[in-house]
C-alpha cells in the first residue's frame, strides 16, 4: 500500500532521514520505535507529505505522491492522521469537528456525515459528548475524538504520531484500547510510539529507528526477545 524508496530529509544542515526503504502492506500494523531525535516523526510525516522529502520516492496505492503533479490533498483523504496534540477546533462541537471534512469535501451529505459520526462516537464510547466542545473533554477523550475525526473520512491507512505522549498516564489506556480495536478491524496502521506494550501486542512488525535510518525490523516476539543490533539492545535495556 505504501512504498518508500531512498527517502532523505534534510533541515538546513541537519540530515534527519538518511535513505529509508520500506514497504507497508495492506492490513499491516507497523510500529516505529526509537530514541528522541531518531527521525521517527519526520518519517511518518513524510508519508503524507506533511514534510516534503528532500530526496526519494513515496508511492501510495500505486500512485507516486512525491510527483509534484499529484494532488496531495486528494491522497490525504485516504490517509488518516492522528497527532500528539489532538488538533481539534476548539470553537466547534465534537460533532462539528467530525463532520467538517466529509461535508466540506462533499464526500457525504450532512445527514450521512452526522449518522456516520454518531456510529463512530458510539464505537469509542463517547456518543454522549457529540454536542460538547473540546475544552470540556479530558486529554484521553480528545484523542479518541481525534481518531474518530480521521476515521470519518473512511481512510485506507491510519498514521499515528506519538498519540499518547501528551496524555496523563491514566488516560493512555483508553486511547490504546481504541487503537487496538482499530487494529483488530483490519485497518492498515503506521504508529510512532513509546508504548512498548502496544508495539509487542498489536504490531505485525516493529521498526527501530536511530540516526535517520531503520536499524532493525522484525516481528514483535523476535524484536523484543532477540534484538540483533547492539544499539537496539541498549535501547531496550533502558525502556523495558
Amino acid at each position: 500500500m505504501i512504498i518508500v524508496k531512498d527517502l532523505h530529509k534534510t533541515f538546513e544542515n541537519n540530515h534527519v532521514l538518511r535513505g529509508i526503504h520500506y514497504h507497508v502492506h495492506q492490513g499491516e500494523k507497523i510500529v516505529v520505535v526509537g530514541p528522541s531525535g531518531s527521525g521517527k516523526s519526520t518519517f511518518l510525516r513524510c508519508l503524507n507529505l506533511l514534510e516534503t522529502p528532500t530526496r526519494g520516492e513515496i508511492w501510495f496505492d500505486g500512485q507516486l505522491i512525491t510527483d509534484p503533479k499529484t494532488s496531495i490533498n486528494k491522497v490525504r483523504e485516504h490517509m488518516g492522521m492522528v497527532f500528539q496534540n489532538f488538533n481539534l477546533f476548539n470553537n466547534l462541537t465534537i460533532m462539528e469537528n467530525i463532520t467538517l471534512a466529509p461535508t466540506k469535501l462533499k464526500i457525504m451529505s450532512k445527514e450521512e456525515a452526522s449518522e456516520n459520526a454518531l456510529q463512530l462516537l458510539q464505537r469509542v464510547g463517547l456518543a454522549e459528548k457529540a454536542d460538547a466542545y473540546p475544552g470540556q473533554l479530558s486529554g484521553g477523550q480528545k484523542q479518541r475524538i481525534a481518531i474518530v475525526r480521521s476515521l470519518a473520512m473512511n481512510p485506507r491507512v491510519m498514521l499515528f504520531d506519538e498519540p499518547t505522549s501528551a496524555l496523563d498516564p491514566e488516560m493512555v489506556g483508553e486511547v490504546l484500547d481504541v487503537m487496538k480495536g482499530l487494529a483488530e478491524s483490519g485497518m492498515t496502521m503506521v504508529v510512532v510510539t513509546h508504548e512498548m506494550g502496544f508495539a509487542r501486542e498489536v504490531g505485525t512488525k516493529v521498526l527501530f529507528m536511530d540516526e535517520g535510518i531503520i536499524m532493525e525490523e522484525n516481528e514483535p516476539a523476535e524484536f523484543f526477545n532477540h534484538p540483533k543490533c547492539e544499539r537496539l539492545q541498549e535501547f531496550l535495556s533502558k525502556v523495558l
